[in-house]
């Protein structure tokens, strides 16, 4: 009986050691303060820039935001978010403000905020781009049907055609 208690007093004390050890091993890291955007399902997170607009530039249409878009890339994925069906709302006012929707492939996915930046940096060099709001929606669903003809194709000659059931 005496022996058991020894063993789990030895036991409590070991799994508090490890935990206090694993917690100072991870301290400088939880005490650095790092300037990243966290993205989880639960938030819905609004990046915002401004284009250059100088005066005299007509607004740009609808048509030549959907093409910046399309040079926006997934850097895991090598797919524009225009091919990857990110693009859930995109909208340009009279005076130059473009704001878009974007989903993403999944709610925790780690590349959304270099999928914003990229596409701020297309937004930018719109003629006429006065101010830009990209908001990501990690709630928005998402799945492969969503790939416009040619992402699929792309995706294919990238991942191959696996179109097994169930995969």
């Amino acid at each position: 009986m005496r022996s058991i208690r020894r063993l789990s007093l030895r036991l409590a004390v070991t799994v508090v050691l490890v935990g206090i050890g694993i917690l100072v091993m991870n301290l400088p890291a939880l005490l650095r303060h790092r300037n990243h955007t966290a993205i989880s399902l639960a938030s819905i997170t609004t990046f915002a820039d401004s284009g250059p607009g100088p005066a005299g530039v007509a607004a740009p249409d609808s048509a030549a935001v959907a093409k910046a878009l399309g040079r926006a890339m997934d850097p895991e994925l090598g797919l524009s978010v225009v091919e990857l069906g990110l693009v859930h709302a995109q909208h340009v006012d009279s005076m130059g403000n473009v704001s878009v929707v974007l989903a993403l492939t999944t709610a925790e996915c780690p590349f959304g905020p270099q999928l914003v930046q990229s596409a701020l940096r297309e937004l930018k060099a719109v003629p006429g781009v006065r101010r830009i709001e990209v908001r990501l929606d990690p709630s928005l669903p998402w799945d492969p049907t969503q790939l416009s003809e040619q992402g699929r194709e792309r995706f294919r000659q990238r991942f191959g055609d696996d179109s097994r059931p169930g995969r």
